[in-house]
């Protein structure tokens, strides 16, 4: 398989914009200033503030580019058939609830006022690249899945286990906010923090679930040729950086409740490194190039249902 060119030349496209943001957000706030209303003695050096911006946008702009090695792969052959449905089905929830999560906790102060209630903290764990992250994601995916609708994909479809799993998904979405309309507790929180934070607990069990069939798909194919590595690459550094900005932000204020508040993007960073770790030893270790037969041979091949 042909691989995209510059990749390091994306990789430090990605920290370049990420600096040149960091400087700009970080610029004309001294030491003491507040980020996403701390309230809590504000940052201990213009430094670190700089810092947490960096990994910040560094994390989106390096998982946001990881969409793009796939589409332009599907694009360039015209072909879905390395890429699981069930991942693609699973990956537009999860970023749906993540999205969902992230907008309202970054832009409703009505919701903030709770959170800081509920946690005994001003500060808030949600940056202005989380918000960006999950709106371009959301998007991706919905291109995706166009793709799946349109290009060639051999004998592929979702499984049935996939589907049911969907359902309950969207049936858990149901009924958390018809309790937050309702105005009575979910998940013992009130209304729209609980609907948020069933949300994030969602988008985390789906961040689990949604890589499974992409791991198996290539195992039982003993190949992983359709597929792109460099998504997974950029998808690791973003995961890396996703964890030193909410390590940094404990760090600063001596706080943990962004870990506690906010286990979906602790959670997350955790389980995208486990998996892409596993995707990565799966394309250079397991099936490289080398001992690969023929895509074309393994595409007759189609993935079976997860049992």
């Amino acid at each position: 398989m042909r691989r995209p060119r510059g990749k390091g030349a994306t990789l430090l496209a990605a920290v370049a914009f990420s600096a040149c943001i960091a400087l700009v957000e970080s610029s004309g706030k001294a030491a003491g200033s507040d980020v996403g209303d701390d309230g809590d003695g504000g940052w201990k050096s213009p430094f670190l503030l700089f810092l947490y911006h960096l990994f910040g946008w560094t994390a989106f702009f390096s998982w946001s580019f990881s969409f793009y090695p796939q589409i332009w792969e599907n694009w360039r052959t015209y072909s879905v058939e390395g890429l699981s449905f069930d991942f693609v089905s699973f990956n537009f929830i999860k970023h749906t609830s993540y999205g969902a999560f992230n907008v309202v906790l970054y832009f409703s102060t009505a919701v903030q006022k709770q959170y800081e209630e509920e946690y005994h903290t001003k500060t808030i764990p949600v940056a202005l690249n989380d918000v960006g992250f999950s709106i371009h994601a959301v998007l991706m995916v919905m291109v995706q899945i166009v793709q799946l609708c349109t290009h060639e994909r051999g004998q592929q479809r979702i499984t049935f286990t996939a589907t049911m799993i969907l359902a309950v998904a969207v049936l858990f979405i149901l009924v958390s906010l018809s309790i937050a309309l309702s105005g009575k507790k979910v998940f013992g929180l009130t209304d729209w923090l609980g609907f948020i934070t069933a949300m994030n607990h969602l988008q985390l069990a789906m961040t689990f679930i949604k890589y499974s069939p992409q791991a198996y798909y290539n195992w039982k194919r003993k190949s992983t040729e359709g597929w792109s590595v460099w998504g997974i690459v950029l998808d690791l550094v973003g995961g890396i950086c996703n964890l030193f900005q909410l390590l940094i932000l404990c760090w600063n204020t001596s706080d943990v409740t962004p870990l506690t508040g906010d286990a979906g993007k602790l959670g997350l960073s955790v389980e995208t490194l486990f998996f892409d770790i596993i995707f990565i030893f799966q394309h250079y270790v397991l099936y490289n190039k080398s001992s690969q037969p023929s895509y074309e041979v393994l595409s007759l091949a189609s993935p079976a249902k997860i049992q």
